[in-house]
């Protein structure tokens, strides 16, 4: 087990760091000072205050592209299966819920997957990154969500966006939480299944100190036997303004996670969808995680339009996951071994960026330049749960540690060339490497591998057209990687698969057409080289060489009357390969399998001051497939499509939620939930069948009801 004192180290250097730029503010104040302080405070507030204190994602980058933005009352009050439900508000996302309890789900923007064993999405909870190893490479434990403390959300698609390299080629997800304020605020809900959430959230500003609690405390004993799930949640940031050209703030958070879960059902079986899968011990698959995350940054102002930001932040996590033997089906009578998953993961980052904005020849222009810098360092360990005992470890599968450094440098500029043009270019070039050491190699074989040593060069484009006061014409093009996965032949040795690399091409309009209508509409075209699938006939990743991805975004946005909204969005996609295969299934010219061809959302939401109010929300994805080859395999084996169909379309999701609440005033509310109202019977993660017709599944819960009662003051 590594040490930890990396994290000690951190804290030390921080805080010489934050020294450093104290010291740096005290003695340009007097010189500031000397400025007009009416015009130091206007040109602070109309263009510093504009620039994210992270020297990260600004308004600049994402007016080119078609990046959803949610707001604090846009993802508070509502309740969620799983707190990533909320960024199906965006058009074209797809979620599938694995339905075991505190195992997070996975997702897909514009057929890209994330969360859940890739790493093609990036997420940030206040500028540390949330994805880790613990389960899967690039999983994303989205538990550690607090709804109530967000303050804003963006959800950037494809590789758009200059500020994020590694595991962003299809797209990030950045969260900011409130900083400041005063307020207070609690959030109580109890529903089916002893169904437990309380969270709450305390804001204060005193002078120049602002501080910031949040936590939450949630159980549930699941819909399905043995699936119960407990979770706490705690956050702390603080932020002191030092002086008018200096502040600082830190950030702690930690997270803790215990579930038991029912296993996946084998369709061959018949079985009630309540009934829990296990080994025959009396055990059920499950986990628990320990993660603890610590951010502290300081943000320097060098004049009224520029700013220089640091940051370090470094997390630590233990994860374990019992996944016991498959439960025999009528064609597959033998048990199968389970297995222990266990990991420690520690990481750390620093970054430094430098923003301006201000005017060149007379016209707005911004100019941002940074470095960052990462590392993670990982041990995992594996042990085979021989069948009926349980949570008992048999024998060691597997035994390896590994480090993945990231080094990144971004620039990006936007002027605006005539009145209605504005232009935005940039780009990133990241060096990636790390070594890889196997514990349980034989005497004489190769047991430590460096990885090769990846560069790649990112560059960036948007332009924003704005004919008419109330339309914007946008378009962009953002290039993108994504590393192989962490593994002896694929990452680190001389065999090493190439990075994977995406291209999108975006064109788009918003035009709110009057006071009541806002309308938008995008589209998109994704190329990709170097792709990587996993083929579970050999049970490995292997490369598929060219893909192509492309799809049509709408949505429209209505307020006919006062505290109405109505929304709706429509998004059609395509996903196919362009060439090349798999070793044993041609995949040329078909679907790639599991992004559905249709999602639409539609709510209609009254929301009065005081009185009754409610939101009545249906969402529906369809037309996916689990299984799309040729009648011909490679080696020269074709299949009894009798057995083993060689298309096999998935089910279609269908959900219908519905929140009424009463307002008694502007700070209490009663709400009444009830999620999937029609108690659809929808699907989440589904095996195509195997040559017996098989296959396992999961489902996303049922009707379930909720009785909440909200406090904001």
């Amino acid at each position: 087990m590594r040490k930890k004192r990396w994290f000690a180290s951190l804290l030390v250097s921080a805080v010489v760091g934050l020294f450093f730029f104290t010291s740096t503010a005290l003695a340009d104040e007097t010189a500031a000072k000397q400025n007009d302080p009416k015009l130091k405070e206007d040109e602070a507030s109309v263009t510093l205050r504009e620039i994210d204190v992270r020297g990260t994602v600004r308004r600049e980058e994402l007016e080119s592209t078609s990046a959803t933005v949610l707001g604090n009352e846009d993802v508070v009050g509502r309740v969620y299966n799983q707190p990533l439900d909320m960024i199906t508000l965006s058009p074209g996302i797809s979620i599938t819920q694995y339905g075991e309890s505190g195992v997070a789900p996975a997702f897909k923007i514009r057929g890209f997957s994330a969360g859940h064993g890739t790493g093609d999405v990036t997420m940030y909870l206040d500028g540390i990154p949330l994805h880790d190893n613990g389960h899967a490479t690039g999983y994303l434990d989205t538990g550690m969500i607090m709804p109530i403390e967000i303050e804003s959300m963006e959800i950037i698609k494809g590789p758009a966006s200059v500020y994020y390299g590694q595991r962003a080629a299809g797209g990030a997800l950045p969260i900011q939480t409130i900083k400041g304020g005063d307020r207070s605020r609690l959030n109580l809900r109890y529903g089916s299944n002893n169904n437990i959430d309380t969270a709450a959230l305390l804001a204060r500003d005193d002078g120049k100190l602002s501080q910031v609690y949040a936590f939450e405390i949630f159980h549930t004993d699941g819909w399905r036997n043995h699936s119960d799930w407990n979770k706490q949640n705690g956050s702390g940031r603080w932020s002191y303004v030092f002086s008018d050209n200096f502040t600082a703030s830190l950030n702690l958070r930690a997270y803790n996670a215990q579930w038991d879960s029912a296993g996946y059902l084998p369709r061959s079986m018949n079985l009630d969808p309540k009934e829990a899968v296990d080994d025959g011990s009396g055990q059920y698959n499950g986990g628990k995680r320990d993660r603890y995350d610590g951010r502290l940054w300081g943000n320097l102002f060098l004049s009224e339009r520029s700013q220089l930001t640091a940051y370090a932040y470094g997390t630590t996590l233990e994860h374990t996951r019992w996944q016991l033997g498959n439960m025999p089906t009528i064609h597959a009578p033998a048990p199968t071994t389970g297995s222990e998953q266990w990991n420690e993961h520690n990481s750390y980052g620093s970054g430094l960026t430098y923003n301006y904005k201000g005017a060149w020849a007379e016209r707005d222009a911004t100019l941002t330049l940074g470095m960052t810098y990462s590392k993670e360092a990982e041990d995992r360990r594996r042990w085979r749960l021989p069948w009926g005992t349980g949570r008992v470890r048999g024998s060691k599968s597997e035994d390896v540690s590994f480090d993945i450094m990231n080094t990144g440098l971004l620039g990006e500029a936007t002027w605006q060339i005539l009145q209605p043009l504005n232009l935005r270019l940039g780009g990133r070039y990241d060096f990636m490497g790390g070594e890889y050491d196997n514990h349980m190699a034989a005497a004489g074989a190769q047991s430590h591998f460096k990885a090769p040593g990846y560069k790649e060069f990112s560059p960036k484009a948007g332009l924003v057209y704005t004919p008419l006061e109330r339309i914007n014409i946008f378009m962009n093009y953002g290039h993108g990687f994504s590393m192989p996965g962490l593994s002896a032949t694929q990452y680190y040795s001389g065999n090493a698969y190439d990075l994977t690399k995406r291209d999108q091409y975006e064109l788009g309009s918003r035009a709110a057409v009057t006071d009541w209508m806002d309308l938008e509409i995008s589209y998109y075209r994704i190329y990709t080289r170097n792709d990587i699938t996993y083929d579970a006939t050999t049970n490995t990743n292997e490369p598929i060489g060219k893909t192509r991805r492309y799809g049509l975004e709408n949505s429209i946005t209505l307020r006919p009357l006062s505290h109405w909204r109505l929304h709706a969005n429509y998004t059609w996609q395509e996903a196919y390969n362009i060439n090349n295969g798999t070793a044993t299934v041609d995949n040329s010219g078909r679907r790639i399998t599991t992004v559905p061809r249709h999602i639409a959302n539609a709510e209609m939401a009254y929301l009065p001051p005081e009185g009754l109010g409610g939101r009545l929300k249906w969402r529906w994805e369809g037309s996916a497939l689990l299984r799309d080859v040729s009648a011909v395999q490679r080696d020269g084996i074709t299949p009894n499509p009798a057995a083993t169909p060689n298309r096999v379309k998935a089910k279609n999701i269908s959900t219908v939620d519905l929140q009424l609440h009463y307002r008694f005033n502007d700070n209490i509310k009663l709400v009444f939930d009830i999620l999937n109202l029609m108690d659809q019977e929808n699907y989440g993660s589904q095996g195509a069948p195997n040559a017996f017709g098989d296959f396992t599944y999961s489902m996303q819960p049922p009707r379930t009801f909720y009785l909440g009662f909200d406090i904001d003051w």
